[in-house]
């Protein structure tokens, strides 16, 4: 019979905490009498908390260490996994406590080299109007009219009226940023950083048609005579009412998830009709498959989180980059192979992140006189 690793670890940790249920006790009691591999990762477990040092951390008192409400974090947000493997440690208990849940997998040595992660000068959120003019949408409340076309922007969101079959306006959002953005039909759309689309000022009396690159999350107005369509690079989206996210940042795949509605996906020869709580990651030349996905977790970017599992620290400053606008140079390039867990929260200083990191003895970085980042 196989076991839900994860489950007797999240249990034998609350038990270690203290904070265990008397239902998760009767559970985890059963789960080492009926799997041998469970006491063995439980032994483990403990033997990793056996220490003096270890034993004085996880004796502290709630004031200086909160570690019921630590506890009860994970429990509510369950798409933070915590991984035990090798090797648990003190390290391991602060980073924990300090917000960010990490595992280390080491990787083969190779010769080291620096690598480099380029970066476009920070700029202002851009629309292109269909005449060809540019507007910055900057941090003040804008209310602009060129030529047929009205805009009414904010900080974080515009809006735009004008006439059919004008043309398309595009949107592009830079690195470091997010934008709203409601199109005339009243849809809804929240761009990610690093994303851009391209749509008409106002739409036909026949169809409603955008494009996408990047990452977006959509509320489609319903319109039974209007269906909705968004071409990606490899796939196109048919809805009528909805809501839904799309992901196209990797070119190898592009991920569409279902929160609300109905959607039908083409792409190829191929059709898939998508229910909600389903994605399909879908790779140019392969079969579309939907599965179930969590929307807890893969939603957090639009509350400015980033969940990741396993992830190299190349995928990490891949975010890092999109999110903060920030170059980044590995002085060694086996350090953006080696592997961690967490969440990355955007309401906290870059900075907080990377020491984090730093806590676990497998990552070190500093700034440059250019402000550049070395990972090293």
């Amino acid at each position: 019979m196989q076991i839900d690793e994860t489950q007797i670890e999240q249990l034998v940790l609350d038990e270690l905490g203290g904070i265990i249920t008397p239902e998760d006790s009767a559970t985890l009691k059963k789960l080492l009498e009926d799997e041998p591999e469970a006491l063995i990762i439980r032994n483990a477990i403990y033997e990793q908390f056996s220490g003096p040092e270890e034993q004085a951390f996880l004796a502290l008192s709630p004031e200086h260490l909160p570690i019921e409400q630590v506890w009860a974090r994970i429990r509510k947000r369950k798409w933070i996994r915590v991984i035990v493997r090798s090797s648990l440690s003190l390290a391991f208990m602060a980073s924990v406590a300090s917000g960010i849940y990490i595992s280390f997998k080491p990787t083969k040595p190779s010769q080291p080299k620096a690598v480099v992660h380029g970066l476009s000068p920070l700029k202002t959120v851009a629309l292109q109007l269909p005449n060809g003019e540019t507007v910055n949408l900057g941090s003040t409340q804008q209310h602009v009219t060129v030529g047929d076309v009205t805009l009414n922007a904010t900080e974080k969101q515009v809006s735009l009226k004008g006439k059919p079959n004008n043309g398309m306006a595009m949107i592009t959002v830079p690195e470091g940023q997010g934008y709203k953005i409601k199109l005339s039909d009243g849809s809804a759309i929240q761009l990610n950083a690093a994303s851009k689309m391209a749509f008409p000022v106002a739409f036909s009396s026949n169809t409603r048609e955008i494009t996408i690159q990047g990452e977006a999350y959509l509320k489609v107005a319903a319109d039974p005579k209007r269906p909705f369509i968004v071409h990606l690079p490899n796939t196109t989206v048919h809805v009528l009412g909805t809501e839904f996210n799309v992901n196209t940042y990797d070119n190898a795949h592009e991920e569409i998830a279902l929160v609300k509605g109905a959607i039908k996906l083409k792409a190829d020869s191929t059709t898939l009709l998508l229910k909600p709580g389903f994605s399909v990651r879908y790779q140019k030349g392969q079969r579309m498959q939907a599965t179930r996905f969590d929307a807890e977790e893969l939603l957090a970017w639009r509350e400015g989180t980033y969940v990741f599992h396993a992830a190299t620290i190349d995928e990490m400053c891949a975010v890092l980059k999109r999110w903060y606008g920030i170059n980044i140079i590995y002085d060694n390039a086996n350090t953006g192979q080696r592997r961690f867990t967490g969440y990355i929260d955007k309401s906290r200083p870059m900075q907080h992140f990377l020491d984090d990191l730093k806590f676990t003895g497998h990552f070190d970085y500093y700034f440059d006189n250019d402000s550049v980042i070395h990972i090293r």
